[in-house]
């Protein structure tokens, strides 16, 4: 029994298709555009400010001092420490209006150029990048429950400078890196 012309064409243009299917798809879900899309600004929401907790400083003991000229050791005498009063406790702040008492959280911005299972690997990157001049270091994390090592270079105080910094890193050595915060 043979078939049609149109059916056996039909068959074969359906053959083709699944093959190239199955041949490209994986190819264009592979994950680049996630890579395309870390390059978009997010809005990102104002720093938090957190107020030291006011706690009075220790209490000095008072200490007593001998006049002079009654017999006592001048060496040995003890002068009266004056007693200090606490500081003024810094008012609470809203938004990004920070009193100047206050002090600003410790945060900064570094670039992630890789994560590597093996803490070798990890390093003979870090040697590279210094070697071409980059400030680069190895921080150890968990990722799947394993041990992983991610490369970073920085850190920066300001985002803006992490971009740079990450956009320098990719015209030099040739790394693609994402800005992260630090620490």
């Amino acid at each position: 029994m043979t078939m049609e012309p149109p059916v056996r064409y039909r068959m074969v243009g359906a053959v083709v298709l699944i093959f190239l299917a199955v041949l490209f798809l994986p190819w264009l879900f592979d994950g680049a555009g996630y890579e395309a899309m870390q390059g978009l600004e997010r809005p990102i929401p104002d720093r938090p400010v957190f107020v030291e907790p006011h706690t009075p400083p220790a209490p000095v003991p008072e200490l007593r001092s001998d006049p002079v000229g009654e017999g006592a050791d001048d060496a040995a005498s003890v002068a009266q420490v004056p007693e200090v009063s606490p500081p003024e406790p810094v008012p609470e702040a809203s938004g990004r209006a920070a009193t100047a008492g206050a002090t600003a959280p410790r945060v900064g911005w570094s670039v992630q150029v890789g994560s590597f299972g093996r803490e070798a690997n990890a390093r003979d990157e870090v040697q590279r990048l210094r070697e071409a001049g980059f400030t680069a270091f190895v921080e150890r994390g968990r990722a799947n429950d394993r041990d992983v090592w991610r490369v970073k270079v920085g850190p920066r105080a300001e985002r803006d400078e992490a971009l740079r910094l990450r956009d320098d890193l990719q015209r030099r050595m040739d790394v693609t890196g994402i800005v992260v915060a630090h620490p």
